[in-house]
């Protein structure tokens, strides 16, 4: 059976029009739904974001509280090493007069006694040889009663780790009343164990 139309053109057309235009409106809110839907995504994004940048600076700012801390500390290590280093160069010829003195007044015979001490170092050189050369030598005035007494003094030189080749420069003998005594010049060299650094328990603490 064949349908027949008796709507006028007119209408039809208008009623194509309106229904386009209920699509184009329909479609014009679902794409205006998805921009809300995206922006509300986006805007939960960068609220996201800003947090995790405020936290982010928190923990650097922490952070930086913590290195400015530390710097004390660095500064201090740095001036700790500074005086290590000039202590070095500041001992580093150094002789233990004191441990000499002890070594002395032990080695010494009892009827020999000393009137003067005079000593001196200087710096070793470089080379070979250098760890065997003298850094220094000791001059001993001193007085006994006999010649012998004075060979004596000088062997008992000849056992102090810190010194070598003990020698007189002067021996003579004189006589007050009934009693007569020698006067002696002696010289020690200063071995390199006699530097601190050389000696055991002789290093330095800052």
């Amino acid at each position: 059976m064949r349908q027949i139309n008796l709507l006028p053109p007119e209408i039809a057309q208008r009623r194509r029009v309106r229904e386009v235009t209920l699509l184009i409106g329909a479609a014009g809110l679902v794409l205006m739904a998805l921009l809300v839907v995206v922006f509300l995504v986006q805007t939960a994004r960068l609220a996201g974001e800003r947090n995790h940048l405020q936290s982010v600076n928190r923990q650097n700012a922490q952070l930086q509280v913590r290195v400015n801390q530390l710097q004390t500390f660095a500064l201090d290590q740095a001036t700790l090493d500074n005086k290590k280093r000039l202590l070095v160069a500041l001992t580093q010829n150094e002789v233990r007069w004191s441990v000499l003195l002890s070594d002395i007044s032990i080695k010494i015979p009892s009827d020999v006694w000393l009137t003067s001490f005079t000593g001196s170092v200087q710096a070793p050189g470089n080379g070979p040889g250098a760890a065997t050369r003298p850094v220094g030598n000791i001059s001993f005035v001193g007085s006994t009663f006999t010649h012998l007494d004075v060979a004596k003094w000088l062997s008992r030189l000849a056992e102090v780790r810190e010194f070598s080749f003990p020698y007189l420069t002067l021996s003579a003998k004189s006589s007050s009343g009934t009693t007569s005594t020698v006067s002696f010049n002696s010289t020690v060299d200063l071995s390199p164990a006699a530097l601190r650094r050389n000696q055991p328990g002789g290093a330095r603490v800052v």
